[in-house]
């Protein structure tokens, strides 16, 4: 696969990934060129045999995330006050308030939410990862990626209320 076919096969996840855990526009915005500027960099030398391609390219996109945590020493999600929606040229006035009121109460509750559970969170959601891909990145046992998955599931059904999930 060329670097073109994988920017535009896995953009769109990276820097979905990059924004649910940051929440700031322009950050995601930011970083998202810095991985894949250092994808462009260490695509020559990717063994395919070593590890998968999906693993290796959120493994740089999570390093660099926390690359930007030290350097700013920003723990945890900035504030919700920083998120701004861009309404779509399309969509009314009313479903784009809609929707930008379901989002803040959304990052809201995730920001209630521990930064271990944000992330398992972040990757099953936005990565789509399953509990075992998961589990293989983070080091933790898959049964464990489960436990903390339901549970996080659950104190957000706790925060919104069951209809909002």
């Amino acid at each position: 696969m060329s670097f073109e076919e994988l920017y535009d096969k896995y953009f769109a996840r990276i820097y979905n990934y990059l924004r649910y855990r940051l929440i700031e526009r322009g950050a995601a915005d930011d970083l998202v060129s810095v991985v894949f500027e250092k994808v462009l960099d260490k695509y020559g030398s990717f063994d395919p045999e070593r590890h998968g391609l999906e693993p290796w390219l959120f493994a740089i996109a999570r390093n660099t995330l926390n690359d930007y945590f030290r350097r700013r020493k920003v723990r945890g999600w900035l504030s919700i006050t920083d998120h701004e929606d861009n309404i779509a040229s399309a969509e009314s006035v009313e479903a784009a308030a809609q929707r930008s009121e379901e989002n803040a109460m959304l990052l809201g509750a995730l920001a209630k939410l521990s930064e271990p559970e944000r992330e398992l969170i972040a990757m099953k959601f936005t990565l789509e990862m399953t509990n075992r891909d998961i589990a293989a990145e983070t080091g933790l046992g898959e049964s464990n990626v489960a436990v903390i998955l339901f549970r996080a599931m659950k104190k957000l059904r706790e925060i919104l209320g069951p209809e909002s999930l």
